[in-house]
């Protein structure tokens, strides 16, 4: 069993509970965000022509002899799965830039996740992507205007989409009264 949870189960069970459950959630969504964020098939590599099998085991040996955190297998495997070419060059590609400063991006919670759930490091981008804290750093510097673009407009659809709702739902109130003004009236 994780040290980790042993030191928390000899504590006061309520508090155990919350302090394993605030672990856990932290674990699920930073392995949560490749999956969630990364999901369109046009953005994956499908040539591997410029890969061997031998760069594609190197790059495991690598990651595993990095001796990695449990949560960072689920984003490393999906990322070097779909973005193989991009993970196994030495060279940081356009790519793996987004992927890294999106990531990065990502892994900062909204505010009402804030008590519970910390920010990606670049330390565990670091060990998820197998290259430097200064590489992850020059990543991040580089695509962070565009990640900032990238939220304004996500905020504006969800603006959209708010509006839209609430349009439909006062249609469908005003429809409703209509109805019931019918049915009384004789």
């Amino acid at each position: 069993m994780n040290k980790q949870f042993q030191k928390i189960l000899n504590e006061d069970p309520r508090e155990s509970m919350k302090r394993i459950g605030k672990i856990i959630m932290n674990k699920a969504f930073r392995i949560s965000l490749p999956f969630n964020y990364f999901t369109d098939p046009d953005i994956y590599e499908t040539d591997l022509s410029s890969l061997t099998p031998q760069d594609i085991i190197d790059k495991m040996k690598e990651f595993l002899d990095s001796n990695p955190k449990d949560e960072a297998y689920g984003p490393f495997i999906f990322y070097l799965t779909h973005f193989p070419v991009s993970m196994c060059k030495r060279s940081v590609s356009l790519k793996l830039k987004f992927l890294i400063g999106f990531h990065y991006g990502f892994g900062v919670p909204q505010k009402k996740h804030e008590n519970t759930i910390q920010n990606v490091s670049m330390e565990e981008l670091a060990e998820i992507f197998g290259r430097s804290k200064a590489t992850i750093h020059e990543c991040i510097k580089a695509t962070e205007k565009d990640f900032k673009v990238f939220q304004e407009e996500v905020k504006k659809a969800i603006e959209i989409d708010t509006k839209a709702d609430r349009e439909l739902i006062e249609e469908r109130k005003a429809q409703l009264r209509r109805e019931k003004s019918l049915e009384t009236t004789p």
